[in-house]
Formats: structure tokens, sequence, C-alpha cells
């Protein structure tokens, strides 16, 4: 019970400081979230020994494992910065067991906050989405149309046939007609939210950043070049802190990167439904 509170307390404590931090300058410090995982660890390694009851440790580092394996994912598909997926290993660590005073679930805890920060997540990204078109919708339609008449003519017709296939399906299954029918659905409007998301980051999220005030895990959006030399390759994934020495060395002052829309806020929302409901859904 005491090491539930102290957990809790310590996740929501470093989720509200990052909430702050992202939305002011769009990162998240390393230092709260290796804080949380060696809080999360520590605790549940020191009741374990208090009272002879190894599994308190041992579903924290299964947290860590997973949640770790889950940031690394989706970083790489470039869905989360690496300070998203740092944070997310924290909470693995802190919030991997289900606290003392919720009743029984079908699904663990952890899967339960997964859950639900993706469901807020999803919602999140769609606001945040019409507020950036309605900022500028001139040009968002502009930049829409010369998308759209590009070469995505492969995804469409396989979103399409796709859809068929769900439909014509659907007559054979009883009880997930209606889900079949609303996934084929939402099958043949995705090229559409692709296109009009690449738009956005087009229009809002590249921009130039001060070589000193790189973070480790920024996206570098182009070739950075030297007295015509190129001395750094863009690359799929952030920029490491030895690149950023680097570059600083060189005297280059600013780089074009590639921003998000700061993401902390959907974890610390779904925390506090996961932590006040549980698991709302079974």
């Amino acid at each position: 019970m005491i090491g539930d509170i102290f957990l809790i307390t310590v996740s929501l404590a470093a989720l509200i400081s990052s909430t702050i931090t992202d939305i002011k300058a769009k990162e998240v410090p390393d230092w709260i979230s290796y804080a949380l995982i060696f809080s999360g660890l520590s605790v549940r390694l020191i009741y374990s020994l208090i009272f002879s009851n190894f599994y308190y440790f041992i579903y924290g580092l299964i947290g860590f494992g997973s949640m770790f394996l889950l940031g690394n994912i989706l970083y790489h598909l470039k869905q989360w910065g690496g300070g998203d997926a740092k944070l997310a290993t924290g909470l693995g660590s802190t919030l991997s067991t289900k606290p003392f005073y919720l009743q029984n679930s079908q699904l663990p805890f952890l899967l339960t906050l997964i859950v639900l920060i993706f469901i807020i997540g999803s919602l999140y990204g769609f606001i945040w989405s019409i507020i950036l078109i309605f900022k500028d919708p001139k040009k968002f339609k502009e930049e829409f149309s010369k998308l759209n008449s590009q070469n995505y003519k492969i995804i469409k017709i396989l979103t399409v046939i796709l859809s068929v296939f769900l439909i014509s399906f659907s007559f054979y299954l009883d009880n997930f007609q209606i889900a079949s029918i609303i996934l084929a659905l939402l099958l043949l409007v995705y090229p559409y939210l692709f296109i009009a998301i690449k738009a956005l980051e087009n229009i809002h999220f590249y921009m130039y950043k001060e070589t000193e005030k790189l973070v480790e895990g920024d996206w570098i959006a182009q070739d950075i070049k030297f007295k015509n030399e190129i001395v750094f390759h863009k690359k799929e994934l952030g920029i490491e802190k030895k690149d950023i020495n680097h570059l600083i060395k060189l005297g280059i002052k600013k780089v074009m990167i590639k921003e998000g829309i700061p993401f902390v806020p959907p974890f610390l929302i779904g925390t506090i439904l996961a932590l006040i409901f549980g698991n709302p859904f079974i």
C-alpha cells in the first residue's frame, strides 16, 4: 500500500513536470524519465526484500522491459519522440501493477494504461489537427491539393480493395458485422487522413532551431552542410549527443528540424483515468 502510494505520487509528479516542459519547450528532460525508472525499480526491490515478495519487483522489470520495447518501436516508426519513449519506460517501472485500491480486472493494469493513453492520444491528436487546419485553412487546402495530386493511387486502391473485402466478409460474421463495416469505412478515409497529416507536417512542423538548443532525439529535416560539404546526413532517427557537439564545434548556428505535437499531455490524462477508473472496458 505504501509502495503504491509513493509510486503513484512520483509518477504523477513526473508527468505533470514533463507536460509543462513538453508544452513550453517541446522536450522531455531525460533526468525526469531516469528518475522515474530508478524510483520505480528501487522501491519495488526494497518492498520485495522487506516482505519477501519478489513478484512486486519482477513485475516492475516486466513493465520496464515491455514499455522499453513499445517505446522503441514507436520511436523507430516516428510516432513518438525519444523523450516520450523514455517517459513511457519510466511509467512501466512505476505503474506495472494494479494499485491496491482498484478491483480486479481481466486486463493487466499496464495494458489498461497503454490503451487509455492511445485512446486519449488519438482524440488529442485529432483536436490538435483541427486547430492547426483552422489556423491557416487556405494554406492547408493548397498543400492538401498538391499532395493529393501526387502518386498515392496505390494506397487508395489497396484501401478500397480491403474495404470491399471487409464489407463482404462481414455478412458471414454474427457478432462483428458492425465492427467490420466501421473498420472498412475507416480504411476508405485513411489515405486522405494520411495526406492531411502530411500537409499539416509540411506547414507547421518544419522549423529552424538553434544548434545549442538541440537535444538528443531531435529529428533533423535535411542534410547539414559546412563549406559546401555535408557534415551531417539527415537520419531516419533522432540526432545523437556526439553529433550535436560536432555541429556546435563547427560553428553551425541553426539547423532545420521536424517537430511533432507535444504528446505528454495524453500520458498524463490517460494515467489519471487509469488510476481513477482502472479498466473501464471490462
